[in-house]
């Protein structure tokens, strides 16, 4: 019996052994579930830990290939694939802080979590990370890196004192063992003076950075903005020093070549310009240069242009943009063609054809949108001298067409009077044979005929002077327009003197006379710096021949006479009115009231800011961009000098060119489409030729084969019973 309890306690005992359930053995189940929970743990850091290592290596690669580019006007953004892994990584890390908050990788944790928002650019709640890491774990190793990225998150905040306070924490305070910490801590604080253009006190931090930093890569970025702050301060032979020193170090060769470019442009900013080309015509024979043979052509250009030698570098210009087309170094070839033009030779033409070309050759140059500016700027001007040559040429003809009609009605009148005067009195003597009835018919037809012609010559004349008025003014305003843009957009302030004393010469009696005084004056005052007495002068004649223009009072203000207070502006007390309207939900109300305004008083100085206005509430109240847009347009046309228009000129230029970019997507889009249709077109076309083919070729196999089976000798069959002779 005690055998056979024994026996049963032994099976009851290896079956709790072997069994997952806690009834029988709760130790064995703890025991169980605490590797489980660590081998799970254990594998979400991992994950968390090797996406975030992934994402970062995509990060730093392709910010090294941005960098290699020449970091161009596009800004750096991290690929779309790292910000996934990066966002993969904190949902896992964040697992790791919910579930096993006591384990030894939390302030890892935190601190990887932090790093991938900072990334991708979520400064506010890296920050919270790193802060929380800080409070949480004040005795962590991890501290300094965190102080190092909460440093860098401050200060893309613009939260500076913050931030450079926590970067000289990191490198004035951490261990011998930390340099590199120290030496990015330093690094980033130099990235910081160089964006403020602050360039003694970049200098400085880089130096500290590169006594500290031993990864090559980060040194070499390191000496190349010494470089460039040498260079920013014109000690360029400190520049040259930089260079090679970067290039000394460079472990990727794209980093070594824009650091070797540089080193070659420093000692031709020293006058070395032979030195300088031989040092480009060697960097041409390197067979490892061939991608960037383009910026080694351009650079020879330009320092052709620094020798002097003008038409060389411009004939290396024009090479550039022909044989590197669609390349940044194509795009700044037109646009520095386009600066010779303007400014050397004064062919606006020219110079215009050059900056268009500029402005859509490399949408990713840093010269884009400068050559967008002044490809609009030579554009208008040239619009301008289209529209002042129309109205000249229509003008002359309209003024010598009226003195030719009068010419030859005068000459006809007297034709007329020296008839021969026989024949007058015939043709009197004939009359007189008439009856009186008849004769008197006769002339009131005469009469009402003379009448209705005199009325129709008066009606020609009036609308011929009308015609002649409206054209005089509208080449007045485009005389001023061009000296508006000669002074304010292309910054030629001689060029501007010469339209605006035409228009005050030619037509003092016009509206544009005083304004274009007064402008003449701005230019005496702010470009050319004349003497207070001939501003003076200027001033009074304004006030003497304009006295009841809003210019004479900023004249009197200008030389400290008392301004006149004139009666109210009805203009201004619309302008007001509307203002109110617009207060209340009668917004169309005050629309139209602003409209009016506009049309009714357009040379009232209430007339731009009225137009302004209507835009404005079209943008901004009823949302309607594309009514803002036109009405945008029409303040910038005809009051493309006053405040309002240079407000809203960038506003417009930059919906016109996203509006063009779409229509070129678009237009590309229909062309990739009508390409794919052509190509299937011609794939089916193909297809079935090729099966027609097929057939002809089966056919005439078959045919063929038909013949010679027709062709063939019938041979008596071997296996046939022969005949036997009786």
């Amino acid at each position: 019996m005690n055998i056979k309890k024994l026996h049963i306690y032994a099976a009851i005992g290896f079956a709790v052994v072997h069994s997952g359930c806690a009834v029988y053995d709760p130790v064995a189940d703890f025991t169980k579930q605490r590797y489980t929970n660590a081998v799970s743990y254990f594998n979400t850091y991992y994950n968390a830990q090797r996406l975030y290592n992934d994402a970062e290596t995509e990060v730093l690669r392709a910010h090294r290939e941005y960098l290699e580019r020449g970091a161009t006007a596009k800004a750096f953004t991290i690929p779309s694939s790292a910000r996934q892994k990066f966002q993969a990584s904190i949902e896992k890390n964040s697992k790791v802080l919910s579930f096993y908050p006591e384990s030894k990788f939390v302030d890892d944790a935190l601190l990887m979590i932090g790093k991938a928002y900072f990334y991708m650019e979520d400064d506010v709640r890296a920050e919270r990370k790193f802060l929380e890491l800080a409070v949480q774990f004040p005795n962590s190793d991890l501290i300094p890196e965190s102080q190092l990225w909460l440093g860098k998150s401050y200060l893309r905040q613009k939260k500076t004192d913050e931030g450079i306070k926590q970067l000289e924490d990191v490198y004035t305070n951490t261990a011998d063992g930390s340099d590199e910490l120290a030496g990015q801590a330093a690094y980033e604080t130099g990235q910081h003076y160089f964006s403020l253009q602050e360039y003694s006190q970049a200098e400085k931090h880089y130096t500290l950075a590169a006594e500290k930093v031993n990864d090559d890569e980060l040194k070499t970025q390191i000496y190349f903005q010494i470089g460039k702050c040498n260079s920013a301060l014109l000690q360029f032979e400190k520049a040259e020093q930089a260079f090679a020193q970067a290039v000394k170090v460079s472990p990727v060769y794209t980093l070594l070549f824009q650091s070797q470019l540089q080193k070659v442009k420093s000692i031709a900013y020293q006058k070395r310009y032979d030195e300088a080309l031989q040092a480009l015509h060697d960097m041409l024979d390197d067979s490892k240069n061939k991608e960037f043979y383009g910026i080694i052509h351009f650079e020879f250009a330009n320092i052709l242009n620094l020798q002097g030698k003008t038409e060389a570098a411009v004939e290396k210009f024009r090479y550039i943009d022909t044989a590197f087309a669609r390349t940044d170094e194509a795009a700044r070839s037109y646009f520095l063609l386009g600066e010779y033009y303007e400014k050397s030779e004064r062919n606006f033409d020219s110079a215009r054809v050059m900056y268009t070309k500029a402005r859509s050759e490399f949408a990713g140059s840093e010269i884009t949108a400068s050559a967008v500016i002044k490809a609009d700027m030579f554009i208008k001007y040239a619009a301008l001298k289209k529209d002042l040559f129309r109205f000249d040429s229509l003008y002359i003809f309209e003024a010598f067409r009226t003195e030719q009609t009068d010419s030859i009605a005068a000459a006809a009148k007297d034709t007329l009077r020296k008839k021969d005067t026989l024949i007058v009195r015939e043709e009197q003597k004939l009359k007189k044979s008439v009856k009186t009835a008849s004769v008197k018919t006769e002339k009131d037809s005469i009469a009402v005929l003379d009448s209705l012609r005199a009325k129709e010559r008066m009606n020609r004349e009036q609308q011929r002077k009308i015609m002649l008025d409206s054209l005089q003014r509208s080449i007045i305003r485009t005389k001023f327009e061009l000296g508006g843009l000669f002074y304010l957009e292309l910054q030629q302030p001689d060029s501007a003197l010469v339209w605006l004393n035409d228009v005050v010469r030619n037509y003092s009696k016009n509206q544009f006379a005083p304004r274009a005084l007064y402008t003449i004056a701005e230019i005496y005052r702010t470009v050319q710096f004349r003497t207070e007495k001939e501003l003076e002068a200027i001033y009074q004649e304004i006030i003497r021949d304009y006295p009841e223009s809003p210019y004479a009072n900023e004249a009197r203000k200008n030389i400290g006479i008392p301004i006149i207070i004139a009666e109210k502006d009805t203009a201004l007390t619309l302008f007001e009115s509307a203002e109110i309207l617009s207060e209340s939900p009668n917004l169309d109300a005050s629309i139209r009231a602003f409209k009016s305004i506009a049309e009714k008083y357009p040379s009232s100085p209430i007339a731009p800011k009225a137009l302004y206005s209507v835009g404005w509430h079209y943008e901004n109240t009823l949302k309607n961009n594309d009514s803002a847009l036109a009405v945008y347009k029409r303040l910038i046309a005809l009051y493309p000098v006053s405040t309002f228009a240079a407000a809203v000129r960038a506003k417009v230029m930059e919906v016109e060119n996203e509006m063009n970019r779409v229509e070129q997507e678009k237009q590309k889009e229909i062309e990739a489409e009508k390409l794919k249709a052509q190509q299937e077109k011609t794939l089916q076309e193909k297809t079935q030729q090729e099966k027609a083919q097929q057939i002809k070729e089966q056919q005439e196999k078959e045919v063929k084969s038909a013949k010679e089976k027709q062709a063939e000798p019938v041979t008596p069959d071997t296996l046939s019973t022969p005949k036997m002779k009786l």
